[in-house]
């Protein structure tokens, strides 16, 4: 009798244990996502509005991306006001290296920067007789709150749905910016909406923004798409700097023909 409870003991612990492991297994990995590269055609309208005068400008652009990457070549900007010589701009995105690279076919020069400007400028230059008297902190001196001069603040951001754009799954999301400064006499507006790719990094396929500066009596407004998009491959050169190119001083030096 003791063995058979021994036996049936053993037999249920084994079998609790089995379950208990078959529980608890980790799960299947899950297959790892394609690579994210594609090409794409795109275009951008603004329009300008100031109290004299509505100036509109469009431009087309091509876009490649890769793991780390982004590339847009400006194909064409064209305005109704005046006649702009053709330009063949190249904007290169490094994520992994954080710079930001423009070239240029004509002129067969580049230029880079890092991606993110560094915030507050240049240390300003110490004073040769400090004075004991209290002034003003500059706007952006290190340890002052930026929030310090601002009556009014108000941001939002908030996802308006999903939805399919240029045949991809994309997320919408809208932003709002409302701040006025305690010297500036009006408020300053920021609107945009956006669909963002659901498969490609959040790759914007559509954007509409305006621009209300209460400071300035103008506004601005924006309005981007993507028109096609491509899945494939893009060759790794796409996203080097072309052989035989020189390092210019500036991005004008890049667009401008002249030495």
């Amino acid at each position: 009798m003791r063995t058979s409870a021994a036996v049936l003991l053993g037999a249920l612990l084994t079998f609790s244990a089995s379950a208990a492991f078959a529980q608890t297994a980790p799960p299947a990995p899950s297959p790892s996502p394609a690579p994210l590269t594609f090409t794409a055609l795109s275009h951008a309208d603004v329009t300008f509005t100031t109290p004299n005068a509505v100036f509109t400008g469009n431009g087309k652009f091509g876009v490649s991306a890769a793991p780390g990457f982004v590339r847009v070549d400006v194909l064409s900007l064209t305005t109704p006001v005046f006649t702009l010589p053709p330009m063949r701009a190249t904007l290169l995105i490094d994520r992994r290296a954080g710079t930001v690279t423009i070239w240029n076919d004509t002129t067969k020069r580049y230029y880079t920067q890092p991606l993110m400007p560094h915030l507050g400028g240049s240390s300003p230059s110490p004073s040769p007789r400090p004075s004991p008297s209290r002034r003003p902190v500059p706007r952006g001196t290190p340890g002052v709150s930026p929030l310090r001069d601002l009556e009014v603040l108000d941001v939002s951001l908030h996802l308006t749905g999903h939805t399919t754009t240029v045949g991809q799954p994309s997320t919408g999301l809208a932003f709002s910016l409302t701040v006025r400064r305690r010297t500036d006499a009006a408020e300053s507006h920021v609107t945009a909406t956006t669909q963002l790719a659901d498969d490609f990094a959040a790759f914007p396929l559509t954007i509409e923004a305006s621009v209300e500066p209460g400071t300035s009596p103008f506004s601005a407004k924006l309005s981007y798409a993507v028109d096609s998009l491509q899945r494939g491959d893009v060759p790794a050169a796409t996203f080097r700097i072309p052989a035989g190119y020189t390092r210019a001083t500036s991005v004008m030096d890049v667009v401008s023909s002249r030495r």
